[in-house]
Order: C-alpha cells, then sequence, then structure tokens
C-alpha cells in the first residue's frame, strides 16, 4: 500500500503542474446542430450531449475555446465531452462554490487521476477518493482498502487511514472506523442525464473528526456517483460519471 500511495503522490504532482496550465481558462460554446432528418442514433446522443455540456459549462468564444482545448490534452469544450464522455467527470464542491468538467489524465487500471478545468487535481481508486492537490487544504492520502469489497458486498465495516498536513506543513495522521450501509435506490441527477442507483452511506469516526460519505452504484457495482470528504475548508467533493 505505501508504495502504491507513493505512486500516487508521485503522479498527483505531475497531473498538478499539467492542469495548471488550463487555469483562468474558459470553454467556448462552439455551434452544432441537425436538421432533424436520419440521424444516426449515436450522432444524436452525441449532440445531445453537447447541447446538455454547453448549458452547465458555459463558454465565452469559439477563440477561448481553441486554447483550452490545447492546455490540457483532450480540452474541455462541448465537443471533446460529447465525443469521449466516459473521459469527463462533473466535479461539484460546494464549500468552494465550484462547479465544473475535469478530465482523466492518469489511468492505472482501477486507479485515476482527474485534472479539473481551473486547474486542481483528485485520485481515485475504484471510485472511491484517495487523494487531492491543488485546492490548499488537500488530502494527502485516504486508504482505500476494504471500500469497494464493502459496498458490494451489501455494507460492512472498514478502518480507513488519512494523512493531512497542519498549518507547519506537517503530515498528520488519523485512523477511522466507518460504518458502510445500503440506503435503497435513489434516482441521481450526473448533470447531463439522471439515473437510478443503489446508495451507500458511509460513516467515519476518528479521534477528532466524523464525517460521512455517500456512494451511488450501477448495477455491476461501480460507483458511478459519489461525495466524499476532503478536509475542513473543502469540505465535501461531488464527482458523476456523465
Amino acid at each position: 500500500m505505501g508504495a502504491v500511495l507513493e505512486m500516487r503522490r508521485t503522479f498527483l504532482g505531475a497531473a498538478a503542474l499539467l492542469a495548471l496550465a488550463a487555469c483562468g481558462q474558459e470553454t467556448g460554446p462552439g455551434n452544432a446542430g441537425t436538421d432533424g432528418v436520419n440521424v444516426p442514433a449515436a450522432e444524436s446522443r452525441a449532440l445531445g450531449i453537447v447541447g446538455q455540456a454547453r448549458s452547465i459549462f458555459g463558454g465565452v468564444g469559439s477563440d477561448d475555446s481553441v486554447h483550452a482545448s490545447r492546455s490540457i490534452p483532450g480540452g474541455f469544450t462541448p465537443e471533446a465531452i460529447a465525443a469521449e464522455p466516459g473521459t469527463y467527470r462533473l466535479v461539484q464542491i460546494n464549500a468552494l462554490g465550484l462547479q465544473e468538467p475535469a478530465r482523466v489524465i492518469q489511468e492505472n487500471g482501477p486507479e485515476i487521476t482527474l485534472a479539473l478545468q481551473s486547474g486542481p487535481t483528485a485520485a481515485f481508486d475504484g471510485g472511491v477518493l484517495v487523494a487531492t492537490r491543488g485546492f490548499g487544504d488537500d488530502l494527502i492520502t485516504m486508504e482505500s482498502a476494504g471500500v469497494l469489497q464493502a459496498l458490494r458486498s451489501g455494507g460492512g465495516t472498514v478502518t480507513r487511514r488519512m494523512e493531512t498536513l497542519d498549518a507547519q506543513n506537517q503530515i498528520l495522521t488519523d485512523s477511522f472506523a466507518c460504518t458502510i450501509a445500503p440506503a435503497g435506490a435513489e434516482a441521481v441527477n450526473l448533470g447531463i442525464r439522471e439515473a437510478t442507483l443503489r446508495r451507500f452511506n458511509e460513516n467515519c469516526r476518528g479521534t477528532a473528526l466524523i464525517f460521512d460519505n455517500i456512494y451511488w452504484l450501477d448495477d455491476s457495482g461501480s460507483i458511478v456517483s459519489s461525495r466524499q470528504y476532503v478536509s475542513p475548508t473543502v469540505a465535501y467533493l461531488r464527482s458523476n460519471r456523465l
């Protein structure tokens, strides 16, 4: 586990440098349409995603959209999102007033790193948040072992270890006793679509901190959407698969 966490630290640092190149850029709306005649199903769905992505993510012009597209491979234009919707997520952090697209920039089996359009990064292991960088008050590492197994088994208890930084940039470690329990089926708004998913609540208690995560799973047991704790300042990060 230590080697995996160290690898996460390495590629998260590199991801943050890459993602910062996109900081301050805005996506452009572009133009796309159809006359509604003989449009293949895949094309029709892509055009629908383009329109919905525009309404969510906004923009200021085609020149800016081209520039943003070059900042991070794949870009954040509605057309790029429509072409590869599985590569993107919609990220929301209420405490920071943030809602924006994020793109997968690193993938190693179930482990992925997302780069938000504004620069910060977040790493997940099978959909379980394990680290963030670029928010200031970041989650250095959070063990994910046992969480997916408990979710797929219908619930359970796990012990998780969290590392954070204090005001002197010293790493603080705390252990949490976490209980994962099913909460039934729920209709979930994923940003550009709605899906009925199985909800699980995770309650974690440490020596000085209690937090509650939420996971929404599809029929295959994959995490489609989640709300997971980051830090006292950032609070919770919501991530939706498009």
